[in-house]
């Protein structure tokens, strides 16, 4: 008979929690609240805010919108650039602020570097984003992957305090790849450790676990940038890994009676979907 475990150290993070938290209880008293974009990248878990209230609002949504008049507008865990701030206040929203504190802390020293600042993440991301717009945009260099530090360093000289953080979510190990690549070429580059602590835990157990099981589903949605990290983690220890967003994804045709199946998630993936997920593949068989 097919077994199934749900990944005991998978779920929310501390920074999501704290964020769908903090809008489920503004959401029990009120009709509706507004985020500015998703507060979490997964797509069942904002269809079941949205059905409570909460509304994603974009930079277009934002353009629209001369006088808020003290509506409140919740700010996700990934945290903003201080133009941002200013441009919400200036709108008249009340900030509910949930960045989270491990990428205050971030922003806080990216502020203080010196020289050049090379952030290790993915271009485009919403924490990315807010880090790089704590300082002057020609300071900034982002690369999302060894090989991409190895370009930038064939293609510009460095000279003089250079300093590196990483989005939290990223693979520790690649980072390390990238710290070691830069060091070669750059004597006084200056590396942070900022990698959520979190991450850096899953990173390890999440080995074990792949290792252990048959077959991984793992569950995130397609816009996580730390469901692809840690899905591709589980790839490179079981080639039996899957992907999906829901159960709706899920083929039988990946499992044999006698598998031991593990399910697994990012840290933007529900507990209640993780649930749902391996309830699914038990009543296959």
């Amino acid at each position: 008979m097919i077994n199934v475990e749900i990944d005991k150290n998978a779920g929310f993070c501390g920074g999501v929690i704290r964020t769908i938290s903090t809008a489920e209880e503004y959401l029990s008293t009120h009709e509706h609240l507004y985020s500015l974009g998703e507060i979490v990248h997964n797509e069942s878990e904002i269809e079941r805010l949205s059905k409570m209230g909460l509304v994603a609002l974009d930079m277009e949504d934002l353009s629209e919108i001369t006088e808020a008049s003290g509506e409140p507008i919740l700010i996700r865990a990934h945290g903003q650039p201080p133009y941002i701030y200013e441009l919400l206040r200036k709108r008249g929203f009340k900030i509910i602020d949930c960045t989270c504190p491990v990428v205050l802390g971030i922003q806080n020293k990216i502020r203080q570097a010196q020289g050049v600042v090379i952030i290790f993440g993915k271009r485009g991301h919403p924490e990315v984003l807010g880090l790089v717009g704590q300082v002057e945009p020609e300071r900034v260099r982002i690369i999302e992957s060894a090989q991409e530090a190895q370009k930038l360093m064939d293609k510009e000289e460095i000279v003089g305090a250079c300093e590196i953080f990483s989005q939290t979510t990223q693979s520790p190990v690649e980072y390390s790849r990238v710290c070691d690549i830069l060091r070669a070429s750059l004597p006084l580059l200056k590396v942070h450790d900022t990698i959520c602590k979190q991450m850096v835990f899953r990173y390890k157990k999440l080995e074990d676990f792949a290792l252990s099981h048959d077959v991984i589903i793992f569950v995130s949605g397609r816009s996580s940038s730390n469901g692809r990290v840690l899905s591709d983690l589980c790839k490179s220890k079981n080639f039996r890994t899957y992907q999906v967003g829901g159960v709706n994804e899920i083929q039988s045709s990946w499992f044999r009676p006698e598998d031991r199946v593990g399910v697994s998630g990012a840290t933007s993936t529900p507990g209640w979907l993780l649930s749902e997920v391996a309830s699914y593949i038990k009543a296959l068989f």
